[in-house]
């Protein structure tokens, strides 16, 4: 498997989505005709994002409002009390149909993007610019020698997998026995709703059981539990929500549908839907078509991948779709990597903002990437997109805890504390790693320029090679950026397209 790309270099002087200034953004850009998981995983950790098939990375030292890559460490994940009244208030209106009080309806930060680009509304396409719509290049994969060996992305992704991950059903269709934990049906046994504290006391005892303890030594796991102060888990306050069997004025059902798997399509049209009332309502955008829509949040250049190294779900790109019963109401557009589940884009039906759907996909997200750990520990992380400390309303995103920024000159973590709020006060754009000699362990050397691999015509050949061929005595400008905003690993790995 190989990443092909096609490098445009220096996009200068276009609109800014954040401070809205018509001529400030600067960056770089390609286009990705197709990509590995794990070369974009290294992309993102050196400040680079996709929106479609185009991947940008801001020049942060020039740009008007720079734009760091921002995680959360999923594993170690503290929820705070605005979250948990979120996924109380969520959790109310599904058991009795309360919508409850209007106090944090207006989502203004919390909705389009909950931690996604950037890209809610607030940037996302609008960091493309129109290079990102029309590649200068047309490439026929098919004609490329080296991507004709049998490779596992060629495989077709699960239609339907426990757990609601990489389930392709069409739950317009009917109810599905493999929707593990949520049903679209309404009503319930006719009993009156359990405390919550009762069910958790349930659900604690049939674990419990199913480890094949006897009765004895239950009571005495269940006596040791009472006896001790644990804090309620992110998991906790999410299973609260009502289940098979209990009375409930609606269902929630979490889909998780990978975007090149053959059935994606039977819910498009209700997707775009959503998108469309979302856009127009939200952000006062004029409708979109359809084929911005694909361009946009359904086409990605991830190749597919399964094996023994990923999750059930499989590496790639993929829609998480929330139904409210019969009903779309949102969807999540996410990438699963090596090392993290990312987030691209978020949007939902207006008419639930009283839900505050944003921050509740974003917990939802987190509790994804912690269930992925299970099975693929590598995956430990949540990315979220950009943070923009020069723009409040973006500055949202700092309220998953704990995060990180990426430095963006040594590519080095650090957490999103007082101190790095105090640097980007004092300036916008902050070298981050207070260590004068860190430097960038993945920095292009001069000598590294030659093993960069350039696919030419139908086949790809070092760059020392294709120099000779085509008669270059030194390196050209384009080719040196290129390596040097990549890293020295993904110029080695990767292919550039010279047609």
């Amino acid at each position: 498997m190989f990443t092909i790309l096609d490098f445009y270099g220096k996009q200068s002087n276009y609109s800014c989505g954040y401070c809205k200034q018509p001529t400030s953004c600067q960056s770089h850009g390609m286009w990705a005709h197709t990509m590995t998981c794990q070369d974009y995983q290294d992309l993102i950790d050196r400040g680079w994002r996709r929106s479609g098939c185009y991947c940008y990375k801001p020049e942060m030292n020039t740009t008007c409002c720079p734009s760091y890559t921002i995680k959360c460490d999923a594993m170690n994940f503290r929820l705070n009390k605005s979250h948990k009244k979120i996924i109380k208030r969520v959790n109310k209106f599904l058991k009795d149909g309360i919508k409850g009080k209007d106090e944090d309806t207006a989502e203004g930060s919390d909705g389009g993007s909950h931690g996604t680009a950037d890209d809610g509304g607030c940037g996302g396409d609008l960091e493309m610019g129109d290079v990102a719509r029309n590649p200068r290049k047309e490439l026929d994969l098919n004609k490329v020698r080296v991507l004709k060996a049998k490779e596992d992305e060629g495989s077709e992704p699960p239609q339907d997998v426990v757990d609601g991950l990489c389930l392709a059903k069409d739950p317009t269709v009917g109810s599905s026995s493999n929707l593990s934990t949520r049903s679209s049906t309404g009503g319930g046994s006719g009993q009156p709703p359990k405390k919550a504290k009762l069910l958790r006391i349930e659900r604690k005892r049939e674990k419990l059981i199913q480890k094949g303890l006897n009765a004895e030594e239950i009571e005495q796991k269940m006596k040791e539990a009472k006896g001790k102060n644990v804090e309620k888990s992110l998991e906790d306050f999410l299973d609260e929500e009502p289940k098979d069997g209990e009375q409930a004025a609606h269902r929630l059902k979490l889909v998780t549908v990978c975007t090149k798997a053959s059935e994606f399509k039977r819910t498009l049209e209700a997707s775009f839907a959503v998108y469309k009332k979302y856009q127009a309502q939200v952000h006062n955008d004029p409708p979109k078509m359809i084929d911005e829509y694909l361009d946009f949040l359904v086409k990605s250049p991830l190749q597919f991948t399964t094996g023994s190294n990923s999750p059930n779900c499989g590496f790639g790109s993929f829609h998480q779709q929330y139904w409210l019963d019969d009903r779309l109401i949102a969807v999540a557009v996410i990438d699963v990597l090596p090392s993290c589940v990312s987030s691209v884009y978020f949007f939902y039906d207006p008419e639930y903002r009283f839900l505050s759907l944003g921050t509740y996909a974003s917990l939802r997200e987190l509790a994804f990437t912690r269930k992925l750990h299970q099975h693929t520990p590598s995956i430990a992380n949540y990315y979220m997109g950009f943070y923009i400390h020069s723009c409040p309303k973006m500055r949202y995103k700092s309220n998953l805890y704990p995060s990180y920024l990426l430095c963006p000159e040594v590519y080095s973590w650090h957490p999103l504390d007082a101190r790095v709020r105090q640097k980007l006060d004092q300036s916008k754009y902050s070298r981050l790693n207070e260590d004068p000699k860190a430097v960038d362990a993945n920095a292009i050397q001069p000598e590294d320029i030659e093993e960069v691999l350039i696919l030419h015509g139908s086949s790809y050949r070092r760059y020392s090679l294709y120099m000779k061929m085509v008669g270059l005595k030194h390196p050209d400008e384009n080719t040196r950026t290129y390596a040097k905003l990549v890293g020295k690993v993904c110029s080695a790995r990767m292919l550039l397209y010279e047609g």
